[in-house]
Protein backbone atom coordinates (compact mmCIF):
# COMPACT_ATOMS: atom_id res chain seq x y z
CA UNK A 1 0.00 0.00 0.00
CA UNK A 2 1.18 3.48 -0.95
CA UNK A 3 1.66 6.32 1.33
CA UNK A 4 0.04 9.62 1.60
CA UNK A 5 2.88 11.35 -0.05
CA UNK A 6 2.71 8.93 -2.99
CA UNK A 7 -0.50 9.25 -3.12
CA UNK A 8 -0.65 12.91 -3.59
CA UNK A 9 2.03 12.42 -5.84
CA UNK A 10 -0.29 9.61 -8.05
CA UNK A 11 -3.20 11.78 -8.05
CA UNK A 12 -1.23 14.95 -9.19
CA UNK A 13 0.13 12.85 -12.11
CA UNK A 14 -3.15 11.20 -13.30
CA UNK A 15 -4.37 15.16 -13.20
CA UNK A 16 -2.33 16.14 -15.63
CA UNK A 17 -2.80 13.24 -18.40
CA UNK A 18 -5.76 14.87 -19.83
CA UNK A 19 -4.62 18.81 -20.20
CA UNK A 20 -0.88 17.43 -21.22
CA UNK A 21 -1.80 14.91 -23.07
CA UNK A 22 1.09 11.86 -23.62
CA UNK A 23 4.28 12.69 -21.85
CA UNK A 24 7.55 11.22 -20.40
CA UNK A 25 7.92 11.55 -16.69
CA UNK A 26 12.13 12.86 -16.15
CA UNK A 27 11.76 13.31 -12.61
CA UNK A 28 9.54 13.36 -10.10
CA UNK A 29 10.00 13.64 -6.62
CA UNK A 30 8.00 14.36 -2.92
CA UNK A 31 9.32 15.48 0.60
CA UNK A 32 7.50 16.20 3.65
CA UNK A 33 6.77 19.44 4.71
CA UNK A 34 4.95 21.20 7.35
CA UNK A 35 4.50 24.85 8.90
CA UNK A 36 3.21 25.69 12.56
CA UNK A 37 -0.33 24.73 11.54
CA UNK A 38 -0.58 22.26 8.58
CA UNK A 39 1.46 19.08 7.14
CA UNK A 40 1.85 17.92 3.86
CA UNK A 41 4.49 17.32 0.85
CA UNK A 42 6.13 19.50 -1.75
CA UNK A 43 6.16 17.68 -4.94
CA UNK A 44 8.42 18.58 -8.02
CA UNK A 45 7.84 16.84 -11.13
CA UNK A 46 10.20 17.28 -14.35
CA UNK A 47 7.88 16.06 -17.73
CA UNK A 48 9.03 16.01 -21.31
CA UNK A 49 6.09 17.07 -24.03
CA UNK A 50 6.53 16.12 -27.75
CA UNK A 51 5.06 16.06 -31.06
CA UNK A 52 4.21 19.08 -33.04
CA UNK A 53 1.47 20.01 -30.26
CA UNK A 54 3.97 20.36 -27.74
CA UNK A 55 4.30 23.60 -27.12
CA UNK A 56 0.51 24.34 -27.52
CA UNK A 57 0.14 21.67 -24.87
CA UNK A 58 2.22 23.24 -22.10
CA UNK A 59 0.44 26.28 -22.37
CA UNK A 60 -2.76 24.52 -21.90
CA UNK A 61 -1.05 22.98 -19.02
CA UNK A 62 0.21 26.41 -17.68
CA UNK A 63 -3.31 27.91 -17.99
CA UNK A 64 -5.44 25.03 -16.65
CA UNK A 65 -3.12 24.29 -13.86
CA UNK A 66 -3.33 27.74 -12.44
CA UNK A 67 -6.97 27.45 -11.56
CA UNK A 68 -7.07 23.64 -11.04
CA UNK A 69 -8.44 21.81 -8.29
CA UNK A 70 -7.05 18.60 -8.15
CA UNK A 71 -8.59 15.41 -6.07
CA UNK A 72 -6.39 14.64 -3.53
CA UNK A 73 -7.27 12.25 -1.22
CA UNK A 74 -7.44 12.92 2.65
CA UNK A 75 -5.95 16.94 1.46
CA UNK A 76 -5.42 19.49 -1.08
CA UNK A 77 -3.39 21.44 -3.35
CA UNK A 78 -2.56 24.56 -1.88
CA UNK A 79 -0.15 25.56 -4.33
CA UNK A 80 0.82 24.87 -7.85
CA UNK A 81 3.44 26.52 -10.23
CA UNK A 82 4.62 25.62 -13.82
CA UNK A 83 7.43 26.77 -15.51
CA UNK A 84 8.42 25.50 -19.61
CA UNK A 85 11.22 25.38 -21.13
CA UNK A 86 12.52 23.82 -24.96
CA UNK A 87 15.19 21.59 -25.30
CA UNK A 88 14.87 21.16 -29.11
CA UNK A 89 12.50 19.64 -29.97
CA UNK A 90 11.08 18.84 -26.51
CA UNK A 91 9.09 20.99 -24.24
CA UNK A 92 10.26 20.28 -20.67
CA UNK A 93 7.96 20.67 -17.78
CA UNK A 94 8.94 21.75 -14.18
CA UNK A 95 5.94 21.53 -11.93
CA UNK A 96 5.70 22.30 -8.02
CA UNK A 97 3.26 21.88 -5.91
CA UNK A 98 2.56 22.15 -2.16
CA UNK A 99 -0.19 19.14 -0.66
CA UNK A 100 -1.49 19.75 2.41
CA UNK A 101 -3.08 16.92 4.70
CA UNK A 102 -6.94 18.27 5.55
CA UNK A 103 -6.72 19.18 9.48
CA UNK A 104 -10.05 17.94 9.95
CA UNK A 105 -9.30 14.05 9.18
CA UNK A 106 -5.68 14.61 10.31
CA UNK A 107 -7.45 15.25 13.67
CA UNK A 108 -9.87 12.20 13.78
CA UNK A 109 -7.11 10.04 12.01
CA UNK A 110 -3.97 10.30 13.61
CA UNK A 111 -2.41 8.47 10.15
CA UNK A 112 -3.68 11.25 7.98
CA UNK A 113 -1.37 13.71 9.65
CA UNK A 114 1.23 12.11 7.43
CA UNK A 115 -0.58 12.73 3.89
CA UNK A 116 0.82 15.02 1.79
Amino acid sequence: MRGPIEQSQAALVRALIPIAGPFAPWSIKSRRWASATFEGARHRLVLALEGADARARADRVRAELADAEIAIRGGFVADIGVEARLEGETVVLAIEALTIADPIEAAVNPAARRAG
